[in-house]
């Protein structure tokens, strides 16, 4: 019965929040992203302290505000949390069909960098930011399904259910397998080699994770057996505690070192950069699953049983296939053995992206001219020179403005006594020396964008590294007043420990909004309250008596108005009680997603549920008067 095939994306945004006066103080934050010199405090990811943590105040607030932003455009967020790293946070919404979420997602970051500024804040979305600390990622939970609700990543209760999983799964293994480096191209930018393969991101290498009990099942289908028998149940782990009931796990383990596990229904493509665009990479995880799909389908026009196609296409692809740890050193040497490509950097992945064998399958499935993977391609690796020619410029500008002035200074300090100087002239000269060394590299880059791109990476990067790592030496010697630029201590938790308070256009927005509106219901703050107390009475209160306006009016509407007006046309309307119910249920959503804190909650109101309120109103005083008299009684609580 299906017409059509979906697919459907949940993303899983993390980034870095630093106080704006900071990001601003950083040169290399604003022109490139991420910080090019900087050295790790004593206190940096160690001992889970972070991740475990309850979100800073001011953090909290940021995420409340995205969230009701968020909500008000119809993309309702379900989880925010710490990261690892100190300062590094994440945020996801509710999944749903992929070209409406890769669009959702590039109006997040758009939405938290506005976010952030009214708060003093700045939204870091580079994908390493901070050298040392763990990058930030954007899971990509993805899925294909049917427009009848199938979904072909669920192994499902019945056996037709269990079959589809499995084929599926084989020509997931088909595309990634034999588009690998396609896939690896997908997640191709700048910022993210700095994450991939760093012990906290999967490796550059593509390979797929179906879990150690599915390869098994792989194995049995190979070897003979049928498309059934794979136990995809769900179990539960017995704490051994009185007070703790038994934990239900997952079908399979998710594996976190697997750049694409299963996740019981959807595959977690882990590879993806923060700062990237969605589109892209889910893009190449149709292309890939859709080649797959075509070449199963072909095996059975042939002449195969579906049986026989599915473990024809498992026995060609196994080796892409594994379940084990993807950080360990023996991975690499394993893949190698496997046939599977180690694409490491950008320019080696791109120069993939319009290879013959990219070009064939992009022609035969109709979604890209062999001019417009050349044209991708050339892009690519523009948009990589160019960014690593920012970074370079703007390294050598810092070291020559800022770190090279303040080395000076800090040797004035040790002219009556230079043996308490330490290695402290040695490092400064050494500066000076390897920034020169970098001017002189730069001097000598080859045309055309892909050899650009090659020397750039091969020989200009390893150059940055020298510099910084004399820069961030001398950066643990020079006087700390001396210092040009805010360090990582500095950025990563100042803001963390500061007091949550109204901003100024809250204020305003207290004696403008809410006192005007006591006013006019007769209502006094009470004289015994003044400063900040007046202020949070004045919120709660508004709140109070606005959440009892909007249950009047949606008890009205719910029991008095749409049971007279059913089928009955309306101002001009001719399903009335369809669109009243609609700006009902879309008033009870906007009251669902107000934030907990009260001055969040006061201004979301406001802002939000208010306009919603009004145009309710407006529709019930189109309808007859004899259909919306208050029905006394029933209180809906919102």
């Amino acid at each position: 019965d299906a017409k059509s095939i979906n697919s459907f994306l949940g993303w899983e945004q993390e980034f870095f929040v630093v106080k704006a006066e900071y990001y601003r103080a950083r040169p290399d934050l604003v022109a490139c992203g991420r910080t090019l010199i900087g050295k790790l405090p004593t206190r940096n990811q160690q001992g889970e302290l972070n991740y475990f943590a309850p979100l800073p105040g001011t953090v909290k607030q940021l995420m409340e505000n995205i969230q009701a932003v968020m909500l008000r455009v119809g993309v309702p967020m379900a989880v925010m949390h710490n990261e690892v790293a100190p300062g590094q946070h994440e945020m996801s919404p509710i999944y749903c069909q992929a070209p409406f979420s890769c669009d959702n997602n590039v109006l997040f970051m758009e939405v938290a960098t506005k976010e952030a500024e009214k708060l003093g804040l700045a939204a870091l979305f580079h994908e390493k930011p901070f050298a040392g600390l763990n990058g930030s990622g954007k899971h990509n939970n993805w899925s294909i399904g049917t427009d009848t609700g199938m979904n072909f990543f669920y192994p499902g209760k019945t056996d037709k259910a269990r079959e589809v999983f499995v084929t599926a799964i084989a020509c997931l293994a088909h595309g990634l397998c034999q588009h690998n480096e396609l896939v690896r191209c997908a997640v191709a930018t700048s910022g993210n080699d700095h994450r991939l393969g760093a012990q906290e991101a999967p490796p550059a290498i593509l390979s797929l994770c179906p879990g150690a009990g599915f390869e098994v099942h792989v194995d049995s289908i190979i070897s003979g057996g049928t498309l059934l028998g794979y136990g995809a149940e769900k179990t539960s782990v017995d704490p051994r505690a009185a007070a703790t009931m038994p934990v239900a796990t997952g079908i399979e383990d998710r594996n976190r070192t697997a750049p694409f596990p299963f996740c019981g229904n959807r595959f977690e493509f882990r590879a993806v950069g923060s700062s990237q665009s969605c589109s892209f990479p889910i893009a190449i995880c149709n292309t890939v699953m859709a080649s797959g799909m075509a070449h199963l389908s072909s095996l059975v026009e042939g002449g195969l049983s579906p049986r026989d196609a599915v473990a024809k296409v498992f026995k060609e692809n196994r080796h892409v296939i594994f379940s084990g740890n993807g950080y360990s050193s023996e991975w690499p040497v394993e893949a190698a053995r496997r046939g599977l490509p180690n694409l490491s950097t950008t320019p080696l992945a791109v120069a993939t992206m319009n290879s013959d064998k990219a070009k064939a399958v992009f022609g035969e499935l109709g979604i890209l001219s062999p001019e417009e993977c050349d044209a991708r391609a050339e892009v690519m690796y523009e948009s990589y020179v160019t960014q690593l020619g920012i970074e370079v410029q703007t390294l050598i500008s810092m070291v020559e403005s800022g770190i090279l002035p303040a080395c000076m200074k800090d040797l004035r300090n040790y002219e009556a006594f230079p043996e308490l100087g330490g290695p402290r002239e040695d490092v400064y000269k050494g500066i000076m020396v390897e920034t020169e060394k970098l001017k002189d590299l730069m001097k000598r880059v080859p045309s055309g964008w892909e050899l650009q791109a090659t020397y750039l990476c091969d020989v200009v990067k390893c150059q940055m590294v020298a510099v910084r790592e004399m820069v961030d030496r001398a950066e643990g010697l020079i006087e700390k007043e001396l210092y040009p630029y805010p360090t990582y201590e500095t950025m990563l938790y100042t803001h963390h420990s500061e007091a949550v308070v109204p901003a100024t256009q809250d204020v305003e927005f207290a004696s403008s909004e809410i006192q005007e509106y006591l006013r006019e219901l007769g209502i006094e703050v009470p004289e015994r309250l003044s400063g900040g107390a007046q202020m949070e009475w004045m919120y709660q209160k508004y709140v109070d008596m606005m959440v009892g306006e909007v249950n009047v009016l949606a008890d009205i509407a719910l029991n008095s108005v749409l049971p007279a007006c059913a089928g009955q046309a309306v101002g001009g309307l001719r399903a009335f009680d369809e669109v009243l119910g609609a700006e009902l249920r879309q008033l009870v959503a906007c009251m669902e997603g107000r934030p907990k804190e009260v001055v969040a909650e006061a201004k979301y109101i406001c802002e939000v549920v208010k306009p919603q309120l009004c145009v309710l109103r407006d529709l019930i005083e189109a309808a007859p008067p004899s259909t919306w008299a208050a029905t006394p009684g029933q209180e809906i609580i919102i």
